[in-house]
């Protein structure tokens, strides 16, 4: 009985040690005094996946307090970490596009490096003041 347990559960732990699996995106609390942020008359304002996040320049019109920041690949990733973190919205402050390798391609006698690039979003989560 002992050895069926095992031959079933271990290729299971072992996928979900291999896999990657976990959170889309990094989250770093926010642990410092909370000020009178930054507020805006309005602007433009994206909806993502019923996410709020605003683009970098654009700010929330009424008061709001920091609690941390999240980097990730995607604006859905990004809808992801406001929903789990329990934030109402995100304020973009960085999205950039970065090389991060390359590949070598050849095709009838000619060989080129190919880039190899992502998208790197870096945002602050916030929560209304009532």
């Amino acid at each position: 009985m002992k050895t069926t347990y095992w031959k079933t559960i271990l290729p299971v732990v072992a996928l979900g040690l291999l896999c990657g699996c976990g959170p889309s995106y990094t989250f770093s609390p926010y642990v410092g005094e909370q000020q009178n942020w930054q507020t805006g008359s309005g602007g433009y304002v994206k909806q993502v996946n019923n996410a709020t996040l605003y683009p970098p320049g654009q700010y929330p019109t009424r008061p709001y307090i920091l609690i941390g920041a999240a980097t990730t690949d995607s604006e859905e990733n990004l809808a992801t970490a406001v929903h789990e973190q329990h934030a109402d919205a995100a304020l973009i402050s960085n999205e950039n596009t970065v090389r991060n390798g390359s590949v070598v391609v050849a095709a009838g006698g000619v060989v080129w490096g190919e880039p190899l690039r992502k998208t790197v979003i870096t945002a602050n989560l916030i929560k209304f003041r009532p």
